[in-house]
């Protein structure tokens, strides 16, 4: 099963995108809420946490391999508890996932069923569905994730700070996560010790 992939974004569109990888190109199913932060990546690498499935006719002997990809972890692992709703198929998630998850999590939390149902494909009644399946299980979404920076928007001491933590063992993708909430919550972080420094309070919920 292929569970993450890193490449160059070469396009994007409103439900996929291609990902070059090794002079491969990948379609990649994306959610709604991340088409923008991808159209953003276009022509530099990014890291995609992937789900790998089989789109067919169950009655039918056809079946086409698909790719569903996420910015981070916690945006595939809400999409895996979202598909357990009633109703929710695989690729009406995708388009149901019009805001970012952790938005989509705390309407579930608050039971807000007008504000799910306004969502592309989700009427009363499957909003009704989906606060009765999944209130109270979700709280671990409810903190927004920070969209990776393209490395070509990174500084140099933000470069400095991703190999370091690369070196010291933390995987690319979640150093450059890190990274890119520091900044974000600090942008006078300007030398790579402190960046680094700052990358780990984020890792450990600090920041």
């Amino acid at each position: 099963m292929i569970c993450r992939l890193t490449g160059r974004v070469v396009s994007v569109d409103e439900q996929a995108a291609v990902i070059e990888v090794g002079g491969l190109c990948y379609e990649v199913l994306v959610p709604a809420s991340s088409v923008a932060d991808l159209q953003r990546l276009v022509g530099n690498d990014v890291t995609l946490f992937t789900i790998q499935f089989l789109e067919g006719n169950p009655a039918g002997a056809h079946f086409l391999p698909r790719l569903i990809g996420f910015l981070s972890e916690t945006e595939r692992a809400f999409y895996n508890a979202f598909t357990r709703v009633k109703g929710i198929s695989m690729r009406k998630a995708l388009r149901a996932m019009a805001v970012p998850a952790h938005q989509l999590a705390a309407a579930i939390e608050s039971g807000d069923e007008r504000m799910l149902a306004t969502l592309p494909e989700i009427g009363k009644r499957t909003a009704a569905q989906i606060v009765t399946d999944l209130r109270g299980k979700l709280e671990r979404f409810l903190t927004p994730a920070a969209a990776p920076l393209p490395m070509r928007e990174m500084t140099d001491a933000q470069k400095i700070a991703l190999e370091i933590l690369v070196q010291w063992g933390d995987k690319r993708a979640d150093a450059q996560r890190w990274i890119a909430a520091a900044v974000e919550a600090d942008p006078e972080l300007t030398r790579p010790e402190d960046i680094v420094r700052a990358a780990y309070r984020v890792k450990h919920g600090a920041a």
